[in-house]
């Protein structure tokens, strides 16, 4: 299914910047049903809440809005996820965390994917493809040695019951691992997923590491053929859902910090946008996709651009008076 035909006309992404007031939070509250949150950069900046966040977050459920948290971290299982948004103050339970490899993992499954997964990326990974039954090999920790590259490469154990390479944010990246997953798809029968694309995140506000995105890049570039890509901006992440109607996409909302992932994704699913300044897009960076004559940047400029979520916060509680 194609979810970009299910946009309505008027959902154009004008990037227009939102002053709340209680008239227009009153109208946008009235517009949608179903919030779908990015994590890092919209609710929290690694270890801690942003100001206000989980306030305005547990205001909105308050209100009856339903919520997911959508993020492409493959690092950490769901489970462990909606521990760490717990203890961040966000009312939210375990399946309301849509992550990119949980998608991953969910893909597989329904492929009914029998044979081992030889992993590039983290335990999150690991932790959810075992959730639905799929063995992988042991996180490869292994790195070249003082000898030559083909004498190691030569030297490899490979799994002959691999049939997928899973890559995502893998801060241990090196060449054997490059190689080894380059190797394995030279089988063009062993599937190649991956998490997500994102090319880099934020550690402070001038810079930035690279993410999983890089890595798959690598691999790709070897392999000499793509992924399929299962987090942001693929709809594959909640589509699930929305064939179970739990997410209907003209009554739901994307709040997201990353013009190429978050608000292409939006658009995509056919949902409402809305960019906060608080990660890596500015309204700088709207204002110039507005000004591009490329077809696909303009599908990432959001519908409403707001400097940080929690600036709805005073118009929730105005509203319940």
């Amino acid at each position: 299914m194609n979810f970009a035909l299910s946009r309505k006309v008027l959902h154009m992404g004008g990037g227009r910047v939102l002053t709340p007031n209680t008239f227009n939070v009153r109208q946008l509250l009235n517009t949608f049903d179903t919030i779908v949150y990015a994590a890092d950069g919209v609710l929290w900046r690694h270890e801690e809440a942003l100001r206000g966040a989980a306030d305005t977050f547990n205001a909105l459920r308050g209100m009856g809005k339903n919520a997911f948290i959508c993020t492409n971290n493959s690092s950490s299982s769901c489970r462990d996820l909606s521990k760490k948004a717990n203890k961040l103050g966000f009312m939210v339970a375990e399946n309301e965390i849509l992550s990119s490899a949980q998608a991953l993992a969910r893909f597989m499954r329904e492929r009914k994917f029998q044979r081992k997964v030889y992993i590039v990326g983290g335990q999150g990974i690991k932790d959810e493809l075992q959730l639905v039954g799929i063995d992988s090999l042991p996180l490869d920790m292994a790195s070249m040695q003082e000898n030559s590259m083909a004498e190691q490469v030569q030297k490899m154990y490979f799994d002959a019951n691999v049939g997928a390479v899973a890559v995502g944010m893998d801060k241990d990246l090196n060449v054997v691992k490059l190689t080894k997953a380059s190797i394995y798809l030279r089988n063009s029968q062993t599937l190649f997923v991956a998490t997500n694309r994102d090319r880099a995140f934020p550690v402070s506000a001038d810079r930035h590491v690279p993410g999983a995105g890089v890595m798959v890049a690598a691999i790709e570039a070897v392999a000499k053929r793509p992924p399929f890509t299962c987090g942001k901006p693929s709809p594959y992440v909640c589509s699930h859902l929305m064939r179970q109607g739990v997410i209907q996409p003209a009554r739901t909302l994307m709040v997201g910090d990353t013009m190429y992932t978050d608000m292409q994704f939006g658009y995509n699913c056919g949902f409402h946008t809305l960019l906060v300044g608080t990660g890596v897009s500015s309204l700088k960076d709207v204002r110039t996709a507005q000004a591009s004559k490329q077809p696909m940047v303009y599908q990432q400029i959001p519908d409403l651009y707001l400097p940080r979520l929690s600036d709805l916060l005073p118009f929730l509680h105005s509203r319940n008076r």
